[in-house]
């Protein structure tokens, strides 16, 4: 073997080894993650190792068939360790990429995103084609995922919005960032009713007049939040004003709507209206609601007692009004329980202690029944509120000013001090 044989040999070793420590040097990072001071010591021992290697070599160069074993068996082996390294190395960063890849599909969450930019609506179809069968609108506003694109020239969407499914143009939306920049603007609030039946009032006062109610669980578009009245959109060009106590928000999404959730929304606007139109047949602006008397002849106490509640449930929603002297243009909690009986025959005292002391007979309130009058206190020993039992465990009384009349639960304030039977 020559002097060049074997410095071309020497150089083949130096070169393999410094490949083999650079990569045992990257999958000991890569494994354990090490440190700056790690790092360093790895990089010591490399060199020891160098070192090492370089002795060997020499006694290669000495030795009969060097050539041979570094040409083959050890450059195989090394070769080997290389590839074997470089795979690790390779599915490391694979791994890091498709991380990555995944974080920034968790980022672009909106990707998909589209927001229907257009003057009233538009038709949702089941095909690509303005032939297509018409399966729903969606509305200014609404928001819908893009499934894909369709087309010659992807011009058409496929979107999936609320329950309806289908293509429209692309022209008609907002998409991508513009999309993720606006989202929050398109947020559609509502008031929902959490009491039995919600008087909507032309003004943000009791004694405002109504121009429909609304019942429990039904919701209207809220334009205006305050902390004791409501603004809302009710029954189409109507707006109106609902005590804020008895509703909670929703906020939601608008959606495309389906021909038959279109046809059941329609019916419900309808039923808006005509409530609307009753209620200001039955009391125009500034007039009050005229109750008829009701009659005086009944068969049983149970038909009397009947009698009483229903009369009374007649001014549920009027106003507050203390020392008021009239069901209909409004009065307190006794003058209420008081002017109610009057219509009845019977004569109650006008004040909450007179009716705890001398209003028909002490019952105890195991045996309470609708008509009877529950008597309240705040002080733990002066009658100071009354109210009208109706029965379920509830009462019907003018609550406050800013109440007025109202249902309640019978233990919904204050200390009974006791409950006073009336009709029998």
């Amino acid at each position: 073997m020559t002097k060049s044989t074997n410095d071309r040999n020497y150089n083949r070793i130096a070169l393999v080894s410094m490949v083999v420590i650079a990569a045992g040097i990257m999958i000991l990072i890569q494994i354990n993650g090490s440190d700056i001071q790690e790092t360093g010591e790895i990089i010591e021992t490399a060199k020891t190792q160098s070192d090492q290697m370089e002795q060997n070599a020499a006694v290669f160069r000495s030795t009969a068939g060097a050539a041979d074993i570094l040409d083959t068996e050890l450059l195989q082996v090394v070769l080997g360790t290389t590839a074997g390294a470089a795979g690790i190395l390779d599915e490391d960063f694979s791994i890091d990429a498709q991380e990555a890849a995944d974080e920034n599909a968790e980022e672009n969450e909106y990707a998909n995103l589209a927001i229907a930019k257009v003057n009233n609506y538009v038709n949702v179809r089941n095909a690509p084609n303005t032939d297509g069968e018409i399966v729903g609108k969606m509305y200014d506003g609404s928001v819908a995922q893009i499934l894909s694109t369709a087309g010659e020239n992807n011009e058409w969407f496929q979107v999936v919005s609320g329950n309806v499914e289908g293509y429209i143009k692309a022209e008609y939306f907002i998409y991508g960032d513009a999309a993720v920049s606006a989202i929050d603007d398109y947020v559609t609030r509502y008031a929902v009713v959490q009491a039995d039946r919600l008087n909507v009032r032309e003004a943000p006062d009791i004694s405002s007049g109504r121009i429909g109610y609304i019942d429990n669980g039904e919701r209207v578009k809220l334009i205006e939040w305050g902390d004791e009245w409501s603004k809302v959109d009710y029954a189409a060009e109507h707006t109106g004003y609902v005590a804020s106590e008895y509703v909670t928000i929703a906020e939601e999404f608008i959606y495309a709507k389906s021909i038959e959730e279109e046809r059941a929304e329609m019916a419900a606007l309808q039923e808006l209206q005509a409530r609307t139109q009753a209620s200001e047949e039955a009391a125009p602006e500034r007039m009050v609601v005229s109750v008829p008397p009701p009659q005086t002849n009944y068969a049983n106490v149970s038909e009397l007692r009947s009698a009483v509640v229903d009369y009374a449930m007649q001014y549920l929603g009027n106003r507050y009004v203390h020392g008021g002297q009239s069901l209909a243009a409004g009065t307190d909690c006794s003058g209420f329980t008081c002017y109610v009986y009057k219509e009845f025959g019977y004569s109650l005292s006008r004040t909450p202690q007179g009716q705890y002391t001398s209003a028909g007979r002490g019952i105890d309130m195991s045996q309470i029944q609708p008509g009877d009058v529950i008597c309240y206190s705040s002080n733990g020993s002066t009658c100071t509120h009354v109210g009208l039992y109706i029965g379920n465990g509830q009462i019907i009384h003018a609550a406050n000013s800013r109440k007025g009349v109202i249902i309640s639960n019978y233990d919904y304030d204050g200390i009974i001090l006791g409950v006073r039977s009336i009709v029998d």
